[in-house]
């Protein structure tokens, strides 16, 4: 995975977790799973790539507009990259950890239809 198909899919992980607003310790074992498998090649600490990530989820979170134009920046990058199938499959993963809620799938459904339009 690219570098910026990994931050892109760490900012959408942290997106579903803002709009599910529920974080389960399942969801959170298979996320810092997914931190782990997907790496770093970044001059940029990945710690502090977090909390700006953490935050730009958090402020994309507040309403549906803003959660739709962040969904579209950000679905960009994976589908330049071909990374449709990785992103997917940890989305669904770590949603998936607990079960998927209404939310959830809703949320999952936006992403299937930014990246398979």
């Amino acid at each position: 995975m690219t570098q910026d198909s990994r931050q892109v899919l760490i900012e959408l992980l942290f997106l579903s977790l803002y709009l599910d607003d529920h974080l389960s310790l399942a969801e959170d074992e298979v996320f810092s799973e997914a931190l782990e498998s997907l790496g770093w090649d970044s001059p940029f600490p990945r710690e502090k790539f977090i909390f700006s990530a953490f935050t730009a989820a958090r402020e994309a979170a507040k309403d549906a507009i803003k959660t739709e134009a962040f969904l579209n920046a950000r679905t960009g990058f994976i589908k330049r990259d071909g990374e449709e199938g990785p992103a997917l499959t940890w989305l669904y993963r770590v949603l998936g950890a607990d079960g998927i809620s209404p939310s959830e799938k809703r949320f999952l459904g936006q992403i299937e239809a930014c990246l398979y339009p």
